[in-house]
């Protein structure tokens, strides 16, 4: 009886070996083909969708009356990682050089700390599937847009910063 589960434990030992050289060699690869941050929105080189809006503030948006250059951060009320990301944000808007605005997708959380998350920067609230957040293709949050002469430069899960 010994020998046989002497055996077997030998056997699930050289499995899981087999499994976990495995699993690392796939995971060596996923990061060698990939390019470091997932594609959230449109990506860059393209314009954006056209759009138009108004922020909390009543200031109006579009896509044709954006400045030289933006910077856009998309969050989600329900996002664990948007909560996170808002001090970042609002310290690359507070150093952006151009306009900065904030999206935030009201899908079944709570707004209002977001928004004092946010401070001073502007902050266009709006449904899933919004204008804005369907203009530039967002697909999952946080997601951040730096716009330049109306195309989008960069975009990625981290603040771009401009070159």
């Amino acid at each position: 009886m010994t020998t046989a589960l002497l055996i077997a434990v030998v056997l699930l030992a050289v499995l899981t070996i087999f499994n976990l050289i495995l699993v690392l060699g796939l995971i060596r690869r996923q990061r060698s083909l990939g390019t470091g941050q997932p594609m959230l929105t449109t990506p860059a080189g393209r314009r954006p969708g056209d759009f138009e809006t108004s922020t909390v503030d009543g200031r109006g948006l579009s896509r044709d009356g954006l400045p030289g250059t933006a910077l856009f951060g998309f969050f989600s009320t329900t996002c664990p990682a948007c909560h996170d990301r808002l001090g970042d944000f609002r310290e690359a808007a507070a150093r952006h050089s151009g306009a900065a605005y904030a999206v935030v997708v009201r899908d079944g959380g709570a707004v209002e700390p977001m928004l004092a998350g946010l401070g001073d920067t502007p902050v266009v609230v709006e449904d899933p599937d919004g204008p804005v957040a369907s203009a530039f293709g967002v697909q999952g949050f946080p997601a951040f847009v730096l716009v330049r002469a109306g195309v989008i430069e960069s975009s990625g899960v981290r603040v771009p910063v401009p070159a």
